[in-house]
């Protein structure tokens, strides 16, 4: 009896460790074939960024029926350095709106049931985990905190900065 339940009580701990495991996301290669680019965008609070997001069409048909992002729900974002003048300076169009250059990383958000569980409650957002890219898709591995706390605010809006956006145009 004593064996058995230290048996389950290392099991235990073994399936609480894999629990917690931090959650590594797969960017999609064909997410530019296969998502719809919804929003291009000067990045907020990042005065040298340009931003073009797409979103999955779990994404866009749950935003379209119900309002809600469900599991499932992808969001991809590219982020380009802003165009600079050869002085350094931030090139606007006649829009006054900053025109993208070089791809400097592309950012992934992912819903899905549970991924919230490896967190503590300041750092829960929804159910959503982030993962950071390099231009060509490498995976950097970067620490995603900072996304986690930029985000964790906007309950209200799925957690998502571009909400109003994501249902859109057909």
């Amino acid at each position: 009896m004593l064996r058995l339940l230290a048996f389950c009580a290392v099991s235990a701990l073994a399936l609480t460790a894999s629990a917690a495991e931090d959650v590594v996301l797969e960017l999609p290669t064909d997410y530019k074939a296969v998502f719809d680019q919804y929003l291009i965008s000067d990045r907020l609070n990042q005065d040298d960024q340009v931003i073009v997001v797409y979103a999955n069409s779990i994404a866009r048909d749950g935003a379209r029926a119900d309002g809600k992002l469900p599991s499932g729900s992808v969001l991809i974002g590219e982020i380009y350095k802003a165009k600079t003048d050869a002085d350094g300076a931030i090139v606007e169009s006649q829009l006054g709106r900053r025109i993208p250059d070089e791809l400097a990383a592309i950012v992934m958000m992912e819903r899905r049931d549970g991924f919230g569980d490896q967190y503590p409650d300041e750092l829960k957002v929804g159910d959503w985990e982030f993962e950071v890219f390099g231009p060509s898709g490498q995976n950097l591995g970067k620490d995603t905190t900072a996304c986690r706390e930029c985000h964790q605010p906007l309950a209200d809006t799925e957690y998502a900065w571009t909400y109003e956006h994501i249902a859109g145009a057909n």
